[in-house]
């Protein structure tokens, strides 16, 4: 009897384990299995190059690495040929074309000429009053150019006939003190004579430019005169043609 009691158990557990696995089994049976679908093929992307490497694994380029030519080069080579004739042929037509239409259509000449600007009287007055203060101007120009020339030779000659004239004092003061010698006494003569030469010429160049300065201001105020009756008679043709 207590051998029955304990062998109980056991076999109720065997039973549950048996119904559960003969569910499973019913169940699996009744429940369509899906169809599996075949694996997708995964594209690999080629590993990107690190920075100063080349596709053949080293820092120096080597034949396996310059780019493989594809397709048929004649091909490609007519097909761009004859891509440019089309725009040869069609930059010929459109010049011919357009030449053709300004002759055709009465447009300016080809020759190139400038026809006469109709300036008008005033305008004609601003060009003669411009063209002659370019004219003053540059003589002005010219004067300020030769006056630095005189200028400058005037203070070398100065400067010469100071230094001329230190060796003279000299020279006396020795003749005076102990005497000189015929050379020393040649040269102080020279001297002399040098220093009146430059006395008389500086007097007559200061005297040439100080009337060469009242000759300019003299033709300043007759070209003065002459600019204002020029004016003048132009306000009076204004006028005129005003009331006409």
């Amino acid at each position: 009897m207590s051998r029955l009691l304990m062998a109980t158990p056991t076999a109720i557990r065997n039973n549950r384990l048996n119904s559960c696995i003969y569910i499973t089994r019913q169940l699996a049976a009744k429940t369509p299995s899906k169809p599996t679908s075949p694996p997708k093929c995964t594209m690999t992307e080629p590993p990107k190059l690190k920075h100063g490497y080349f596709p053949s694994g080293g820092t120096h380029a080597v034949f396996s690495d310059l780019p493989k030519p594809e397709g048929d080069f004649m091909t490609a080579w007519h097909a761009k040929n004859s891509k440019y004739n089309m725009v040869l042929i069609s930059g010929i037509l459109a010049l011919v074309g357009t030449i053709a239409l300004s002759i055709s259509s009465g447009l300016p000449s080809l020759n190139a000429t400038v026809p006469d600007y109709p300036y008008t009287e005033d305008e004609m007055e601003e060009f003669a009053r411009e063209e002659e203060r370019r004219q003053a101007e540059k003589e002005e120009r010219e004067q300020r150019k030769m006056d630095i020339l005189e200028a400058k030779e005037l203070k070398v000659r100065r400067r010469k006939a100071k230094e001329a004239m230190a060796r003279e004092v000299e020279l006396m003061q020795k003749d005076i003190d102990e005497g000189v010698s015929d050379q020393e006494m040649s040269e102080l003569v020279r001297l002399t004579q040098e220093r009146e030469e430059f006395e008389s010429w500086e007097k007559e160049e200061i005297k040439r430019i100080d009337e060469k300065e009242k000759e300019r201001n003299k033709l300043k105020q007759e070209r003065e005169k002459m600019q204002k009756e020029n004016q003048a008679q132009r306000d009076k043709e204004r006028k005129q043609r005003e009331k006409a």
